[in-house]
């Protein structure tokens, strides 16, 4: 394992944690905006959710296997942070 590999899986585990942050933070928002009647933003909302995962998942896959599995980790570790503070699993 070369050094730059393990730059991008430091990156990866980052980017994935921070983009974790950001999706499950407004997914709050998201949900009370289904609830209260406002779907067509609660639906771009959730569209532009998607978009930037997607367009975050596709630069770390871009970097290699390696940065896009410690991005999914990152943001799987953040998911469970979420759910831990809102009583869920």
């Amino acid at each position: 394992m070369t050094a730059q590999n393990v730059l991008h899986i430091a990156v990866g585990l980052a980017v994935g944690a921070v983009v974790g942050f950001i999706h499950f933070a407004t997914l709050k928002r998201n949900t009370d905006l289904y609830l209260g009647g406002g779907f067509a933003l609660a639906f771009g909302l959730q569209l532009l959710r998607f978009a930037i995962l997607g367009a975050v998942f596709y630069a770390l896959a871009r970097l290699g296997a390696g940065a896009l599995l410690a991005g999914a980790i990152g943001l799987l570790v953040t998911r469970r942070v979420f759910l831990r503070r809102v009583g869920g699993l």
